[in-house]
């Protein structure tokens, strides 16, 4: 069944971010960008970083650890309380936290003293919303203690509103919130770097004029994602407001009734809907429901296009005055408010999909062979590549990251084969083309041990995610999470705990085996393209069996098949192959065949 996407404009949320940090810059105030309604998601934190944010704010353990894993390196705030439970692990992964809880911040600081660290704490106050935060008249004994701690500062004082209670930021509690500082800061002999004055409903107020100049800080996340302030939901001038839009297939499309036929009762959500007879209308159900998203947070991009309701697979919609008439396969688009947007991006059945704003289109018509595999040599290869539609070129320069970096920005895959190994080549070049990528390695070893374990061969997919120590780290392009290894025999006990520690997906041959390579592979692809703008695929051709071993040569068509069909690969590697491995010739070419996509049926 197609599911619903969610569409990421990863420029849009540059320029909102832009906009709003020049705004703030401008009464002196630095902003960390929140990135929480995407969990961590790598490429907004990136386009944040790119639009002027200090720092990224996040309030989840797991996605700190996504954007760590995914080489973004600024500073990142933790906005949620923290938990005793997670202490060791925030200190390690995060340089600056909220806190309200005088027992929590007394195992920060034995946590950094153990560890030779310095972690910063900015002190919560409730100033009525009634969320987290320490009552101001508990305040300046919780800072005389915190002061006094070894392994944490006290950096600042902030505070959180309209979260739980409503409560709108205003001159009055903007400016209690800075007599309070200035107090700790008397009381102590001490000056406080931040005082954060809030999130983005704490905007309106500084376009008015009247947030406190003491006030140095300000945590935006549905502003940038969303473009707008929350007070009012209005939209933040020279801000998208759609940068995230979700989209799902039309998979039924009939004229119905506009009420229910029968005795009605509760709904499966335990609602008793209401109807109006609009006489017979033409109805549309889509591949989105309840489980998916907040339905009531919906709205259709087409103003003619109204919600009827939802059930947890479906979306009901009357599409009678489309603007455009609809047919099965046609996708609805939507914008979404924060609460849809924070369901969606959570769900796993909703893919993630970016783009930059000058994508090429995913399917390239041309190829570039590089390398000396003997298959280049194959005239039915390069007849087949004819017949589907491909331009070719075979290259005699040498193999570097740059041409490869050239080749694909010119939306040229490049097919690297031979028996040299290029595949760290291919996939600097690759990080160089793109800003965010996916990673789908067929082998059946994890490539995970340091250099002085079995030789280069098997540490690549470590160097390239920074695993080992060295200076080459590809991370912040290639993140641990868009990485895919398929067929896995062989893992030792350090390289399983790098596979859990930074949360590769492997599908062991037993894997393989149980859920059969369908479901692999659809697994797979989603993993690699949900926030990335394409992938990288690597053949390593041990991984099919002569003798049972391995994957099947049909379980590697039909693994093939599906990248065809995925339309995102931007590069196919079968190098390090030897030329007189069990596959002969005749059988790789098909395989390249099937992955530039020929079919018995569809050339």
């Amino acid at each position: 069944m197609p599911g619903p996407e969610i569409q990421v404009d990863i420029q849009k949320i540059r320029e909102n971010t832009k906009t709003l940090v020049d705004f703030c810059r401008s009464s002196g105030i630095s902003v960390t960008g929140v990135t929480k309604v995407t969990c961590g998601m790598p490429m907004v934190a990136q386009a944040m970083l790119d639009g002027g944010v200090a720092s990224i704010g996040e309030s989840r353990i797991e996605n700190i650890r996504r954007l760590r894993s995914s080489g973004i390196n600024a500073p990142v705030m933790m906005l949620r309380i923290p938990p005793l439970s997670r202490v060791e692990e925030i200190v390690t992964s995060v340089d600056i936290s909220l806190n309200s809880e005088l027992s929590v911040i007394r195992s920060l600081s034995d946590a950094a003293e153990k560890k030779g660290k310095i972690h910063k704490v900015i002190l919560m106050v409730d100033l009525g919303d009634l969320r987290e935060g320490i009552w101001p008249t508990d305040l300046l004994d919780v800072a005389r203690e915190v002061i006094e701690l070894p392994g944490v500062e006290l950096t600042g004082l902030g505070t959180n509103l309209t979260c739980f209670g409503g409560v709108l930021p205003s001159r009055k509690n903007m400016g209690e919130l800075v007599g309070y500082a200035e107090k700790i800061e008397e009381a102590f002999g001490i000056e406080l770097k931040i005082i954060s004055g809030g999130n983005s409903s704490s905007l309106p107020l500084l376009m008015e004029g009247g947030m406190p100049k003491r006030v140095n800080h300000l945590r935006l996340g549905e502003s940038i994602a969303l473009g707008r302030e929350t007070v009012n939901g209005t939209i933040w001038p020279g801000c998208h407001h759609d940068a995230f839009q979700l989209s799902a297939e039309v998979i039924e499309l009939k004229k119905k009734p506009s009420v229910p036929i029968g005795e009605t009762g509760m709904d499966a959500f335990g609602e008793k809907p209401v109807f109006s007879d609009r006489g017979d209308i033409l109805r549309a159900i889509l591949s989105v429901g309840r489980e998916d998203v907040v339905i009531d947070s919906l709205v259709p991009v087409d103003k003619k296009i109204s919600i009827l309701g939802a059930s947890s697979d479906h979306l009901l919609v009357d599409v009678t005055e489309s603007s455009q008439p609809l047919k099965l396969g046609d996708k609805v688009n939507f914008n979404l408010n924060y609460g849809a947007l924070l369901a969606a991006m959570t769900s796993n059945y909703v893919k993630k999909i970016p783009f930059t704003g000058d994508d090429s289109p995913m399917k390239p018509g041309k190829t570039l062979l590089l390398g000396n595999s003997p298959t280049f040599k194959e005239e039915t290869l390069l007849s087949h590549l004819k017949e589907m539609g491909f331009e070719y070129e075979i290259s005699g320069e040498s193999i570097n990251d740059g041409m490869i970096a050239r080749t694909i920005g010119e939306n040229i895959i490049p097919l690297i084969g031979g028996a040299e190994n290029k595949t760290i080549e291919g996939i600097k070049g690759m990080a160089s083309a793109l800003k965010q990528s996916g990673l789908l390695v067929f082998a059946p070893e994890a490539a995970l041990l340091k250099e002085d374990s079995h030789g280069a061969d098997r540490t690549f997919l470590a160097d390239i995610l920074g695993l080992n120590g060295k200076e080459l780290n590809l991370s912040s392009r290639i993140s641990p999470e868009s990485t895919v290894i398929i067929g896995l025999r062989h893992a030792e006990k350090r390289e399983v705990e790098l596979i859990r520690e930074h949360n590769i997906q492997v599908y062991t041959m037993e894997d393989i085996d149980l859920l059969g390579m369908r479901e692999v592979m659809i697994n797979s692809l989603r993993k690699v393209t949900t926030g990335t703008e394409g992938f990288y695929v690597r053949l390593s051709t041990d991984v099919i069996g002569a003798e049972g071993e391995g994957i099947t040569f049909r379980e590697a068509h039909l693994a093939m098949e599906m990248v065809a069909d995925s339309a995102r690969m931007k590069a196919f590697d079968i190098s390090g192959t030897p030329d007189k491995s069990w596959i002969n010739d005749d059988r790789l070419c098909s395989l390249v065949e099937s992955v530039y996509g020929k079919r018995i049926l569809r050339r």
